[in-house]
């Protein structure tokens, strides 16, 4: 049995409903809609609000960026090492903050050696428990001590200041 779907009347219709037929299937759309004009505003009101979010995070971002440059750009030659020595167990250098405008804090050293296991076992060594001033001063220079208790000579020493990370890494060798 078959039901025959008939088109209702257009007097029954809602006003603001048309039919529309497509194959068997029947849909109703809203003869109601946006017209071209508001919906160019409101498209371009809306582009100009993510315009303005997306600049204002750009300016943001940016000025930290410039800010976090402009402070590392400092560190570049702040640390030098000096006067490197290695007797009975002794390691020392000289270390001097050749800045005259930035202090220099949380001062690490790392004593290399050729056998890995080795200078594994003498990095990260604060200095400051090593008779060296910790923040050192502008243009301040210190002595660098320190007991490695291994009869074998380092190849190099490296060191460099926690306010300007170890990509600006001040390194001596002893010859």
């Amino acid at each position: 049995m078959r039901l025959d779907l008939q088109k209702p009347k257009v007097s029954e219709m809602p006003k603001n409903l048309r039919f529309f037929e497509q194959g068997e299937n029947r849909r109703f759309f809203s003869s109601k809609g946006v017209s071209p004009l508001i919906a160019a505003v409101l498209l371009i009101a809306f582009t100009m609000a993510i315009a303005g979010i997306m600049a204002t995070w750009a300016t943001t971002f940016s000025q930290q960026k410039l800010l976090t440059s402009e402070e590392k750009s400092n560190c570049i030659g702040a640390l030098d090492l000096s006067s490197a020595a290695f007797s009975d167990k002794l390691v020392s250098v000289q270390v001097k903050n050749l800045k005259t405008n930035m202090n220099l804090s949380s001062l690490t050293a790392n004593i290399i050696y050729s056998d890995p296991a080795k200078s594994k076992a003498h990095s990260n060594i604060a200095m400051k428990g090593y008779n060296v001033t910790d923040p050192m001063p502008p243009g301040f220079t210190d002595w660098f001590i320190y007991n490695s208790s291994e009869a074998t000579k380092p190849v190099r020493i490296e060191a460099y200041a926690g306010n300007c990370g170890p990509d600006f890494t001040a390194k001596i060798s002893l010859a």
